[in-house]
């Protein structure tokens, strides 16, 4: 062995970072414990310390420049907790499959049905404006989806139905939800391959959802396809789901949603995790590159500028990007039409003067924001990227979105053992639900029910 072998061999470890202090969810008793985001190895951890199960630790991300990157910009720029205007709505724990993944415990628990009346609690907590994101279980089947919808429309709220289409695969069903008012749908959507879906789903889907695909084209109902990935399962739909998308138009969005230990999720898949930066990582490598990390940290630099310039709160876990539709059935990154290396320093600017004056800031960036687009083809996105901001401000309803527009969304539902509540303090759904009432932070429900039904009746 060469002596610089043998000197390499005998080097200390890498040093522990700690990169910020916190609080979350032990996974083992669910009660809240002192927290770290620590990078150890070329990794980022979520280090949590119990003082009864000891020290748990999670993989947040394997590629600490990004992360530590856009972390530190998020919360320079997202310091305070915000007001929360998008709600989902738990209207039933029923449901009409039995996901092996079902992240909601679908009719695992006795637990008690909404009623319009409690419904219409949470719509007449805003004049106008929430995003109510209509779930379950499974929402289709609550008996009063269609008056919901109507109320919500007529209050000027935007309704967003998420689903796992069996209930709108007809004509007739969805209709009806678009006659009322329907605005958006999230289809549950995991590619193409009836063998993941025995996995993931538990039956055969890839029949059913051609024809639910087929309705809500007919109908140009504003869709985002939410492709749940499991580690070493479906990765590779994940391009495939994209191309569908940049083919048809009513397609607006891609949520490509990490599976987590939460629900029915929580031990037989717990070592088939993936973390939203996980994702990216996948994303990156089955696009060659069109899709990555250089372009997604500058892009969500911009978008955590925008979320901070109208105070609007989200998440930090989910990071966003953009692809156009190319006139050809295909889609190019927004990379190809916003000057990124020209708009970034202008973005750190931002992130530098915020905490002194923020409109100042805000004015600052704004015209460098239209000459990153200019500066190469992309004009044409000037009057799409006015609009854009104005959707966030508005409640961002999906059918408004551009034709040529494809947003990219790498997800998570937080779970025990991602739970951070820094992180949740800005989560961007809030939740609304029998047994847990109202919670601006939906992170919060997600592990406040699994507390809850540590201890709960099980239905027979």
């Amino acid at each position: 062995m060469s002596t610089s072998a043998v000197e390499e061999s005998q080097a200390p470890p890498p040093p522990l970072s700690v990169l910020r202090v916190t609080r979350g969810t032990c996974p083992q008793c669910l009660e809240i414990v002192p927290a770290r985001v620590i990078e150890l190895d070329g990794e980022v951890l979520l280090e949590k310390n119990c003082p009864e199960h000891g020290d748990n630790r999670v993989l947040l991300s394997e590629s600490p420049p990004y992360f530590k990157e856009l972390m530190g910009y998020y919360f320079d720029v997202m310091p305070e907790s915000l007001p929360q205007k998008d709600y989902i709505l738990r209207l039933t724990h029923r449901c009409n499959m039995a996901c092996p993944i079902c992240l909601a415990s679908s009719d695992e628990y006795k637990e008690e049905e909404m009623t319009l009346e409690h419904a219409r609690e949470l719509m007449d907590m805003r004049p106008r404006g929430m995003k109510l994101d209509l779930m379950g279980a499974e929402p289709t089947l609550w008996p009063d989806l269609e008056q919901l919808i109507r109320e919500a429309s007529q209050r000027g709220h935007i309704t967003a139905l998420h689903t796992n289409g069996i209930n709108i695969s007809k004509d007739e069903d969805l209709e009806r939800l678009i006659d009322a008012g329907l605005d958006e749908v999230h289809l549950q959507f995991d590619g193409f391959e009836d063998a993941h879906d025995m996995v993931l789903r538990g039956q055969p889907m890839g029949a059913m959802r051609r024809k639910i695909l087929g309705v809500l084209e007919r109908h140009d109902v504003a869709t985002d396809l939410v492709v749940t990935l499991m580690q070493g399962l479906n990765e590779d739909q994940m391009l495939p789901v994209l191309d569908f998308a940049a083919r048809h138009k009513f397609v607006k969005e891609v949520f490509y949603l990490g599976c987590r230990r939460l629900g029915r999720a929580s031990e037989e898949f717990a070592t088939a995790t993936l973390a939203p930066d996980q994702v990216i990582d996948e994303a990156e490598r089955r696009s060659d590159g069109l899709i990555n990390r250089h372009d997604l940290r500058v892009f969500n630099k911009l978008y955590f500028a925008m979320l901070s310039m109208f105070r609007l709160r989200k998440c930090f876990y989910i990071h966003h990007y953009m692809v156009l539709r190319d006139g050809k059935g295909g889609y190019r990154p927004v990379s190809e039409y916003i000057d990124m290396p020209y708009l970034e320093p202008h973005l750190d600017a931002y992130r530098a003067g915020f905490a002194k004056n923020r409109a100042a800031a805000a004015a600052r960036l704004l015209p460098h924001i239209g000459l990153a687009m200019v500066r190469k083809r992309g004009t044409a996105l000037l009057m799409d990227g006015a609009i854009l901001p104005v959707l966030l401000k508005m409640g961002f309803n999906l059918s408004k979105i551009q034709s040529r527009i494809i947003l990219l969304g790498f997800i998570t539902a937080c779970d025990p053992w991602m739970h951070d509540e820094q992180v949740a303090a800005n989560c961007g759904k809030g939740e609304f639900s029998t047994d847990l009432g109202v919670h601006p932070a939906g992170a919060d429900a997600n592990v406040g029910r699994e507390r809850l039904h540590m201890n709960s009746e099980r239905v027979k």
